[in-house]
């Protein structure tokens, strides 16, 4: 048999390397978004009204349910996994700090009448937030430095300071919107619980603000 050459053998242990790689994301991708699906489904189904959900490829995916039971009126999570398939997309995602996220939307039935903004300035999110405006005041809650801002910023720490610090937890950026349209947006983890575990924070919040 013919020597081969060692370029192609080169190309051929690269191809197989990426190919690997791909099968092996691929499958841990969807293994995870099915472990967050289902965690999720069972938070969502809890707030009443009708859910469904929509897919976006393997890595993202959009809970919604319409008609929520009170303090919410409409209700979404959209999930988006960090990229894996490829070695140069996974590697430019941990250097940039992508973390696998969910974000919470919810409109609200009622204005809560004080509007805020809470992040975590260790996150990216948080980061991204604290350079985009000015005006944050610094709140340690449960001994995590967090920054917020609001126009009643009393009104805000008291609403804040009423949740159990380790509710706070899995949240990475939280903004609450007073006025015409109320509603309360919100950055969370996809580690095992914690998405649920925000859902439930995201809930509390309301609550009180529509009490």
């Amino acid at each position: 048999m013919a020597d081969l050459d060692p370029g192609i053998i080169a190309v051929l242990v690269v191809a197989a390397f990426f190919m690997v790689w791909y099968y092996g994301a691929f499958l841990f991708s969807r293994r995870l978004a099915r472990r967050i699906g289902s965690e999720l489904k069972r938070a969502v189904v809890d707030l009443g009204g009708t859910a469904k959900i929509q897919w976006f490829g393997t890595t993202a995916f959009r809970m919604t349910t319409e008609g929520s039971n009170p303090p919410f009126r409409e209700f979404s999570v959209t999930v988006t996994l960090r990229p894996r398939e490829m070695p140069i997309n996974w590697a430019i995602g941990a250097a940039q700090g992508r973390r696998d996220a969910a974000l919470i939307e919810a409109a609200l039935r009622t204005d809560p009448r004080t509007g805020f903004e809470l992040v975590d300035p260790l996150t990216r999110i948080g980061q991204r937030r604290s350079r985009a405006k000015s005006g944050w005041s610094n709140l340690s809650i449960g001994g995590r430095e967090l920054l917020l801002a609001s126009d009643d910023e009393r009104s805000a720490r008291r609403i804040l300071e009423s949740v159990d610090p380790d509710a706070l937890e899995p949240i990475a950026a939280l903004h609450v919107t007073a006025g015409k349209q109320p509603g309360i947006a919100a950055s969370v983890s996809v580690a095992p619980g914690a998405a649920s575990r925000g859902i439930a924070t995201i809930r509390a919040l309301a609550d009180r603000m529509a009490a």
